[in-house]
């Protein structure tokens, strides 16, 4: 590393968040996409554990990658979960959370340009209209109760929780 009178190396913090590629997050969306026939064409979707978290209110979020990530990672899509709140979720739960956000990916095909756009599909309550029927509301509640009960949230700060 070049020596650089202004800037110590041990003074540079980049983030107090740990980024981990996760196969077992990849396995399971994989089972969840075929299981529920979740059409996503071409796209390429990475899956990322944040540790000890996203946030003390966000349990997981799905986004568009940007020009450099495609390039330097071939993925389309990222799909980020709080590792700390993961490692806390039963089977069942850990297929509602992917399932919920695998939702918001949205590759549309463009005859005109012979080519995919990938989009995001914004959160609605269809999402969880969808999700309920399938699996009933109690999915929505455990992810509430672990982020609670994980940062000890006061009762009021419950309803903020986000998927």
């Amino acid at each position: 590393m070049p020596d650089n009178e202004f800037l110590e190396p041990s003074e540079v913090t980049y983030t107090d968040k740990q980024l981990m590629e996760s196969e077992e997050i990849q396995k399971i969306a994989g089972e969840v996409i075929e299981m529920h026939n979740i059409e996503l064409g071409p796209a390429q979707i990475g899956y990322l554990l944040v540790y000890p978290n996203i946030s003390k209110q966000r349990a997981a979020k799905c986004m568009k990658a940007s020009r450099e990530v495609k390039h330097y990672s071939g993925n389309d899509y990222l799909i980020e979960i709080s590792g700390e709140l993961w490692d806390m979720l039963d089977a069942d739960t850990k297929k509602m959370l992917l399932y919920h956000q695998l939702l918001h990916v949205d590759p549309v095909y463009k005859a005109k340009n012979q080519e995919w756009k990938m989009q995001i599909r914004k959160p609605d309550f269809a999402d969880y209209y969808v999700i309920n029927d399938k699996f009933g509301n109690t999915w929505y509640k455990t992810i509430q109760a672990t982020v609670s009960s994980l940062y000890d949230l006061d009762p009021r700060q419950e309803s903020k929780v986000s998927v």
